[in-house]
């Protein structure tokens, strides 16, 4: 895991934005406050005229120009990414592109930009604006493609990058690193408290078993990831939809219930102590 800097020290390719919603608006602006003129693509005013304040604040451009930028961010799912793959200019884009969504594998987008350095990224918006803390997958497609450096240069304009350079490790950082992390640290402490309670446990052993359910999600995350591979190339049909969810949840029970198990054990031993 590597951190680096922002930089602007003249970039010199030409940037564009997929994706006119909050993310696409603010990696836009961020790029706009350091000189950098960035235009956005959007289905959503291909036919029609923006609102007025995006129309002023940003340069909006036609789909048959945003296949010819150098770097593209995509604020967009990447289920709607695939779909511009339909128009044949797609198909030879041989730039990068920072994939940011989540409901489909990066690999499948590899695979359809063939020729493109697509790399999996995962932007922090602050809440007042200002740099954008991001975290980039640095995986061996991405180490060994030669537009690896025009990437970087590229990432660096938005704020600080933290590279990790293992998938497993990515896909928990950036779970945890988003709201999901706050809602599940307040059930997780609430769960505790209250059956700390019930039982009259002394309240200091709290803090040792929120680690410890911590530390065995962490572990047990990590080691799903082949599993989560192996369940999206089954989703290829609805009933296969229905199948996989149905696993995945049944493992994710008896993953939750060995956790809970394990804490009430600890619990159990504390007391004796």
């Amino acid at each position: 895991m590597t951190m680096a800097p922002p930089r602007n020290d003249g970039f010199a390719h030409s940037v564009a934005i997929l994706g006119a919603g909050r993310l696409g608006l603010a990696l836009a602006s961020r790029l706009n406050s350091i000189g950098v003129d960035v235009p956005l693509w959007s289905r959503r005013y291909a036919n029609g005229a923006p609102p007025s304040s995006i129309g002023r604040d940003y340069r909006l451009v036609a789909f048959d120009s945003v296949a010819t930028f150098d770097v593209l961010f995509s604020a967009i799912p990447n289920q709607a990414l695939l779909h511009l793959s339909s128009d044949h200019r797609w198909r030879s884009f041989n730039g990068v592109i920072f994939a940011m969504g989540i409901d489909a594998q990066v690999q499948r987008v590899r695979e359809v930009f063939a020729q493109a350095l697509v790399v999996r990224l995962s932007p922090a918006i602050p809440q007042g604006g200002g740099e954008i803390v991001s975290v980039g997958l640095l995986d061996a497609p991405a180490l060994g493609n030669c537009r690896l450096n025009s990437a970087r240069a590229a990432l660096e304009l938005l704020g600080p990058v933290t590279w990790i350079d293992e998938e497993a490790l990515y896909d928990l950082t950036t779970l945890l690193a988003g709201p999901l992390l706050t809602l599940l640290k307040s059930a997780i402490s609430r769960t505790i408290e209250i059956s700390l309670e019930a039982r009259h446990y002394p309240r200091h052993f709290q803090g040792e078993l929120e680690q410890l359910v911590f530390t065995e999600l962490a572990r047990r995350s990590l080691g799903s990831s082949d599993s989560s591979q192996i369940a999206e190339k089954e989703r290829s049909t609805p009933a296969g939809v229905t199948e996989v969810a149905l696993g995945r949840r049944e493992r994710l029970g008896r993953e939750l219930f060995g956790i809970v198990e394990l804490m009430l054990d600890r619990m159990a031993h504390l007391r004796e102590e």
